[in-house]
Order: structure tokens, then C-alpha cells, then sequence
């Protein structure tokens, strides 16, 4: 019996119409499941839409606390926020404070502290309990950053109120002031934000007390023990930091005072017997500080 081509053909066409569209059916209805299921099953075991429902509605409602919380708990691995400090108008422009400063010959007395503040973190904090300067003035902290003075109210005042390094700085005037900031910043992963917001802090301290000569001291070194083993505090991190300080120093037309050099040894990390834990120093080093502070200091030209 001959075959009959043409009938065959369309049963061919016809079977073949058939799977393209179970295919196509078959790939639909998989896709459509895996969306539904990374969409609504693949929460958990636990999963109810109307518990999702009711938690987008208070997401959608308390946006800025979930944004607060997320900032707060990222704090160190993601970008600090730089905080932007304004007290209203500004009693002088950036162009009026570029002064020149000349070196003082002699060394200073400890009367020349009277009328000085020292700002700055542990270590100042350290500088101020040992040291023999006994008039000495200092808004410190263990911790403070040059992120957290806005923030950190660590000044106590004679009314009773607590309050941040910027909030004292507008109660009372000083003729001198001494800042000292990186060591607590060597952790910080971005240059360029160090670099902002060192530079909005002396700016700010500027505005505050446009009579004061400000002298900004660099970063100690750390022990060579220490730095050996420490992937953060480490004088390689010490000596790229006071690199940007001196750069920020020179465009905002202040003070570089060299600390480091007076204290560190010919490696550049400061001696075994300077310090216990190898970044705080001991008595005698923090009047090595102070002599460096006394044979340093400047007046206008």
C-alpha cells in the first residue's frame, strides 16, 4: 500500500504544534512557580502574608529609625557620616584667618598655657594626667574622634550641663588651642573622608574661636612591638595619616607641630620604655611632650 505523504505531513505538522505548546506551557508554569516561591515561600517556614503585609506597612511607616539602626550598627565597615556642624552665621571668613606665623625663639613657661585648651582622645587624655603642667585646660576623651566631638558630650559645665567638645567651645574663649586627632581614625577606610572631616573640624574650632592660634600635633608613633602585630595600629598607617594632617595643615593655614619626631626612636616607633601598651605614653615621655610644646610655639608675624 503506498504511503500517503501528504496526510502523513500534516499529522507531522499537527504532533509537532503539540509539544511546542506543552513545552511552552511547561517552561511558563515553571517560571511562574520559581517566582512565587523566592517571592513568598523561600522567607521560611514561618511565613504568613498577612504577618508580611502588616511588617512592609510598618517598614513603609518608620523608614528613618530603620535607616538610624542599619547607620548605627554599620558603623565600622561602612562609610562614616560626616557630620556637618553649623552655629548660624559666621563671625569671619576662611580668607581672614590666613595669617602668618612665626616661630618663638625662646622656650615658653608653663604660664604660657593659662589662656590654652587641649583637645583631644586618650592619649591628650594621658598627656593631661601626667604631665607636670598643672594649669593645663583639656576637652578629652578615650575614643574621641574628630567625628565624635559633635557628637560625644564628654565636657562637664559649671551649670551642671553635659556637653559636646563643639557646644563648649562657644562658652568660653581661648587664645591658644592644641588638637590632637589619628590615632583613634587609623581604622577608617577611606583617606578622602579622613581628609573632609579633619578639615571641616578645624574650620568649625576656627569659627568658634577666631583669636586663637591653632596648633594641630600629629600622631604619635606606636611601639615597634605593637606595630608588628597590629594590622590597624601600625606606624606605616601612623606615617600616611600625618602625611594627610600636614597637608590639611598647610591648606587651612594652621599650626603643623611635629610631635612624633620628639618622641620616637631612630626607627621612628616609640621606645619599649615609653609606654605600657605600646601607643599610651608613661610620665616621663608625656614630659618629653610637653618640652617639645614648650620649645615650639608661634606668634603672629
Amino acid at each position: 500500500m503506498p504511503l500517503d505523504y501528504k496526510r502523513n505531513y500534516k499529522t507531522m505538522r499537527k504532533r509537532r504544534k503539540i509539544v511546542t505548546i506543552s513545552i511552552v506551557a511547561v517552561v511558563f508554569l515553571l517560571a511562574s512557580f520559581s517566582i512565587l516561591y523566592f517571592k513568598f515561600w523561600s522567607g521560611g517556614p514561618h511565613w504568613n502574608p498577612l504577618e508580611q503585609l502588616s511588617e512592609n506597612r510598618q517598614n513603609t511607616s518608620s523608614e528613618s529609625t530603620s535607616v538610624e539602626k542599619t547607620e548605627k550598627r554599620g558603623m565600622a565597615l561602612e562609610r562614616q557620616q560626616i557630620h556637618l556642624y553649623t552655629i548660624g552665621v559666621a563671625r569671619i571668613y576662611l580668607s581672614d584667618v590666613n595669617r602668618e606665623y612665626v616661630r618663638v625663639e625662646e622656650t615658653v613657661t608653663d604660664k604660657y598655657f593659662d589662656d590654652a585648651l587641649f583637645i583631644g582622645d586618650s592619649r591628650t587624655e594621658g598627656f593631661v594626667l601626667y604631665s607636670s603642667l598643672s594649669n593645663i585646660k583639656a576637652y578629652c576623651s578615650k575614643g574621641l574622634s574628630i567625628s565624635r566631638i559633635y557628637t560625644d558630650a564628654i565636657v562637664p559645665l559649671e551649670d551642671g550641663r553635659t556637653v559636646t567638645v563643639m557646644e563648649a567651645l562657644q562658652e568660653q574663649e581661648y587664645k591658644k588651642i592644641y588638637i590632637m586627632f589619628g590615632v583613634n581614625e587609623l581604622g577608617w577606610p577611606y583617606d578622602d573622608l579622613f581628609r573632609e572631616q579633619y578639615s571641616k573640624m578645624i574650620q568649625d574650632i576656627k569659627q568658634l574661636q577666631p583669636d586663637a592660634l591653632i596648633y594641630v600635633e600629629n600622631i604619635i608613633p606606636i611601639s615597634a612591638e605593637r606595630s608588628a602585630t597590629d594590622a590597624i595600629y601600625n606606624n606605616a598607617n601612623v606615617t600616611r595619616f600625618n602625611g594627610m594632617i600636614e597637608t590639611i595643615c598647610k591648606e587651612q593655614n594652621v599650626i603643623y607641630l611635629d610631635v612624633a619626631s620628639a618622641l620616637a626612636d631612630e626607627s621612628g616607633a616609640l621606645p619599649p620604655g615609653a609606654s605600657v601598651d605600646g601607643i599610651h605614653c608613661n610620665k616621663e615621655y608625656c614630659d618629653k611632650w610637653l618640652e617639645y610644646l614648650k620649645n615650639n610655639t608661634y606668634k603672629l608675624k
